[in-house]
């Protein structure tokens, strides 16, 4: 594996976009700067491990505060672990900067490493103190406190945050969609886990399949029943269905296809997603059918 970006919100109204530049960067490694120092607002923070990182010198377009997390971290956990656990560490620290409900992180720690040997959960929890105890010294101009908001009383209606991928499954459960079949494929198999779970509770069945063109092929067999069925996948496996895709256009069968798309072309990367798809969507298959291609 190689590195792993998330994205986190916070504000105290409506957030309809995650925006083009960060507010915070923690940065572990110097390759980590180097390549999101950018993507950090003027005025924000930045936040790195003195272990491994050396900012530009003279930079003052940012907050930089250094504390060595990989010191820290082999500190308070020991020296064995090398640095494993620096990641929870700046964890306890970030919860310290912004007055985060630290019994909450904590029952979630032990929650994810529960099923796993004790020492692990009692390390991971040294580091979590260890980070949230940090000295203030240069953190003192860097704390900020978020106050639950009821949004319900705000705006006189409940409020939920989730991502396209789950507004869609759901969406199509709504929209009384019972059948569907598919196979696992970043970024669109958390759709699939999705209906999985919940179109058994509606009288429906979600089918994982072998293959893509089984899915396709599969979806396919619902709609020829009078079901109306939902498929999906990525660019590669749309690729793959494409044959099955054109049956069903000229056999005039309702089919619902997702594609969540993947960056770039061959496999892509699985763990990006881009709008790059819509030439295949409109015209990928042989002999110009019309389909309908709905593209957010």
């Amino acid at each position: 594996g190689g590195p792993s970006i998330f994205q986190v919100r916070m504000g105290t109204g409506d957030i309809l976009s995650a925006g083009d530049r960060a507010d915070m960067l923690v940065a572990f490694y110097q390759h980590s700067y180097d390549a999101h120092i950018g993507s950090l607002r003027p005025g924000g923070v930045l936040l790195y491990d003195s272990d491994h990182v050396k900012p530009v010198e003279g930079d003052n377009r940012f907050m930089q505060v250094a504390v060595p997390i990989t010191s820290a971290t082999v500190e308070a956990v020991g020296g064995s672990t090398k640095d494993k656990g620096k990641n929870i560490f700046i964890l306890g620290l970030i919860a310290r900067i912004f007055d985060l409900d630290v019994q909450k992180l904590a029952t979630l720690i032990k929650e994810r490493f529960g099923g796993k040997d004790e020492s692990i959960v009692r390390n991971s929890m040294l580091a979590f103190d260890a980070g949230y105890a940090w000295p203030q010294n240069n953190l003192r101009d860097l704390f900020y406190r978020f106050e639950a908001v009821d949004h319900a009383v705000v705006s006189g209606r409940p409020q939920i945050t989730l991502d396209g991928n789950s507004a869609l499954a759901y969406g199509l459960l709504a929209a009384g969609v019972r059948h569907g079949a598919g196979y696992p494929i970043t970024p669109w198999s958390s759709i699939m886990e999705i209906l999985r779970t919940e179109l058994p509770k509606y009288g429906g069945i979600f089918v994982q399949c072998e293959d893509e063109i089984a899915s396709i092929s599969t979806a396919l067999g619902f709609s020829y029943t009078g079901q109306l069925a939902i498929t999906g996948s990525s660019g590669p496996g749309l690729s793959l269905k494409m044959e099955a895709l054109g049956w069903a256009t000229m056999a005039e069968l309702p089919l619902i296809v997702v594609n969540v798309q993947r960056g770039g072309p061959s496999t892509g990367m699985p763990t990006n997603v881009e709008q790059s798809d819509l030439m295949q969507a409109i015209y990928g298959s042989h002999g110009d059918a019309p389909r309908v291609v709905i593209s957010p």
